[in-house]
């Protein structure tokens, strides 16, 4: 045992940022003066402490040393066996372990809210698996509430923005999955949210925009070990403006070899060519200015001859978020719309725009919309009109219209 104890502490002395990791717990640095190893009685032993808690446990054996971690079998007091990671988080292979855990405490958490929440029902299936043919990740614990025969799909978005703005995505995803594996069983009424404390805003704009006749919808906010449900209807406003139409008018200048640029460019020249109402000019991009170059998605803006705002959205590759991420968008050209933003700003001058909701319209190669769109299309509000137009494979080289669907309707 005195030699597993000094190969620990070789390991650790190399290490510039080590911490101990155990299933359900936050990672414990390990700190000078806060952290000791020991032998007693013949049994190594680690103690580890900090402001908040202290970490004690017998340790039997090293099960597996590889660069950045080491994996020990231990006992936690009862007798009860486990495992504990020594991590140095300073190293790439050290990440990985460092994100099961922190997946593995936020799992812990998420199963103490919804028994909060949700007294008297049963919590089935709390899990943080992958399951890619449903493209649900781990990095959501998920589970379905149970109560008679009804039930609720849950799901928990860690505490990263990005995260948490596609936690709906993923939910509105593992609703459906419970859904079609339940039908015979249960009826899945709806679908529970748990954000992180001032991540909630882009979600609760998008559910807005849901209909409440697919699911229901509930949304809490967590921070700590304290969590609370919101309103979707009353949370948060809507921040956004427009520039002076000049300046959203011209494409960028040069050749466009990215495949969303090319595709920017083929829409912009010719936007009929996709759709015959559509006018060909003028064609707005980025109305309002939204981070599309980070969302990987192009957005512009046009009209048809008798005044029907649009809503393009381009994307040359699958995208599991497109669908909600051109929620975001639709949802804030219809606000400026409403207010009179576009006609103020020098819009489509000589046009009279009708007041009805803009279309929203997808083109992207046929075979590049993500297999998840029609689910995620199917919980939309049927004021959200939309239309998606698939091009053929070589578009680049032979612009042809494969396919075009409206709504929800799967292809044939």
């Amino acid at each position: 045992m005195t030699e597993l104890v000094r190969t620990l502490e070789e390991f650790v002395a190399g290490c510039r940022e080590p911490v101990l990791i155990e299933a359900g717990q936050e990672p414990l640095r390990l700190l000078p003066g806060q952290y000791e190893w020991s032998v007693t009685a013949g049994r190594a032993m680690i103690e580890a402490w900090d402001d908040s808690r202290r970490l004690a446990r017998r340790i039997n054996s090293i099960v597996r040393r590889q660069p950045g971690m080491v994996t020990l079998a231990i006992e936690r007091f009862g007798s009860k066996k486990g495992t504990l990671l020594v991590v140095d988080r300073a190293r790439p292979a050290g990440l990985d372990p460092a994100r099961r855990a922190a997946r593995l405490v936020l799992r812990e958490r998420f199963g103490r809210f919804l028994s909060r929440q949700f007294a008297g029902w049963t919590v089935d299936e709390l899990t943080t698996e992958a399951n890619l043919e449903n493209s649900l990740s781990p990095a959501y614990p998920r589970a379905m509430l149970r109560r008679g025969p009804c039930a609720w799909a849950a799901i928990a978005a860690p505490d990263q923005l990005t995260a948490a703005d596609h936690s709906l995505t993923f939910g509105l995803i593992w609703l459906e999955y419970l859904r079609r594996r339940e039908r015979r069983r249960l009826l899945v009424e709806g679908l529970c949210l748990f954000l992180p404390s001032g991540k909630a805003l882009t979600t609760c704009l998008r559910a807005r925009w849901l209909n409440p006749k697919a699911a229901r919808l509930a949304v809490f906010v967590y921070r700590d070990d304290w969590e609370e449900p919101v309103d979707p209807a009353s949370h948060g406003n809507l921040d956004t403006r427009i520039e002076p139409a000049w300046q959203s008018a011209h494409p960028a200048r040069g050749q466009p070899t990215r495949p969303e640029a090319m595709l920017e460019a083929i829409v912009r020249a010719n936007p009929s060519l996709f759709d015959s109402s559509l006018l060909p000019e003028p064609v707005y991009g980025q109305v309002p200015a939204l981070a599309g170059g980070e969302r990987g998605v192009i957005d512009l803006l046009a009209a048809s001859a008798g005044g029907r705002l649009a809503v393009l959205e381009l994307k040359a590759s699958a995208d599991i978020h497109l669908p909600l991420q051109a929620l975001d968008y639709w949802l804030r050209v219809r606000w400026h719309h409403q207010c009179g933003d576009f006609a103020r700003h020098g819009y489509f001058p000589a046009i009279e725009l009708q007041p009805a909701p803009p279309r929203l319209i997808f083109i992207a190669p046929a075979l590049q919309f993500h297999p998840t769109t029609e689910t995620l299309l199917r919980h939309f509000s049927p004021e959200v009109e939309v239309t998606r137009i698939g091009l053929a494979v070589e578009w680049q080289q032979d612009l042809r219209v494969m396919l075009r669907l409206e709504g929800a309707r799967a292809p044939d």
